[in-house]
């Protein structure tokens, strides 16, 4: 029971966190509105930091669409990032034809705020030892080595979705995953408020008008991705619509799908580990 609370009092930390990041940031919420552009932004830092150690090359536009494999969607993407000053482009060293991109200090900031606050739930449910979270915050070589080697999370990204076919639906959607996050909020509050069993559908109060402002979303959008969540069973409403229940199928795929990205992200800090050792070596 007490590990079931340890992790009901993780995920309101998480997604009360994220939610956070997004409430009436319109523009924000705009450029991040999919997993893929975060992905994208997170690819650029991690070849940045690279390129900045020696170990590979310059983060240019071409050299994200290589690893993305999208193209136009990506130049777009990389445009409206810029317009919203959180990179910038400067002339290649060796290459006139190509820019190399330079992520911005908000972005940086962002990154490392979204990583602190990961670690720091790995440090909860003990996949991490105390420590690494006020680590990334205060040691600059740390966040750096970290930042290179979170290639890994981002790399498992596709097996992650493989097997949570539902979690992976959410994804697909504009704004999507903080849909499904205000949801999982509703559900675990009430749980610990009322000592319920946190793997159990209960009625939720909560509305897609409710959702929507908080997000800064169109009702209209957030009543179609609860509609096709209905159908895919991944939540069911009342006869006059008022009250929703997550089923229990979604909410154990939830839980395993954040438990899988705490893994992936926990086995980054052991990479990050061993390229400090790699540079200590180096330099003796």
């Amino acid at each position: 029971m007490e590990d079931e609370q340890v992790y009901a009092r993780a995920v309101l930390q998480h997604t009360e966190h994220v939610l956070q990041m997004f409430t009436g940031q319109r523009l924000i919420s705009k450029v991040f509105a999919k997993v893929f552009q975060s992905h994208a932004m997170g690819r650029l830092v991690i070849a940045h930091y690279d390129w900045k150690a020696g170990a590979g090359a310059a983060p240019t536009l071409a050299l994200l669409q290589s690893k993305t494999g999208c193209h136009r969607t990506l130049a777009a993407f990389v445009g409206i990032a810029k317009a919203a000053r959180l990179l910038t482009s400067e002339p290649h060293p060796t290459d006139r034809r190509n820019k190399v991109l330079v992520p911005g200090p908000r972005l940086i900031q962002g990154l490392r705020d979204w990583l602190h606050h990961h670690l720091s739930l790995a440090e909860t449910i003990r996949l991490l030892p105390i420590g690494c979270a006020c680590r990334l915050l205060e040691d600059d070589d740390y966040f750096e080595r970290y930042v290179r080697a979170s290639i890994l999370v981002i790399d498992r990204i596709p097996e992650i979705r493989q097997r949570f076919p539902m979690w992976n639906w959410f994804e697909e959607h504009e704004c999507g995953l903080r849909i499904a996050y205000a949801l999982l909020r509703s559900h675990y509050g009430l749980c610990l408020e009322h000592g319920l069993p946190i793997h159990c559908p209960v009625a939720l109060d909560v509305s897609g008008g409710s959702v929507a402002q908080r997000l800064s979303l169109s009702k209209s959008h957030v009543r179609n991705v609860f509609n096709g969540a209905e159908q895919l069973g991944i939540l069911t409403h009342d006869d006059r619509r008022r009250s929703l229940w997550l089923s229990a199928a979604f909410l154990d795929e939830a839980r395993q799908a954040f438990l899988a990205l705490l893994s992936a992200m926990a086995l980054a800090h052991e990479h990050a580990e061993a390229l400090g050792q790699e540079e200590a070596n180096l330099a003796v």
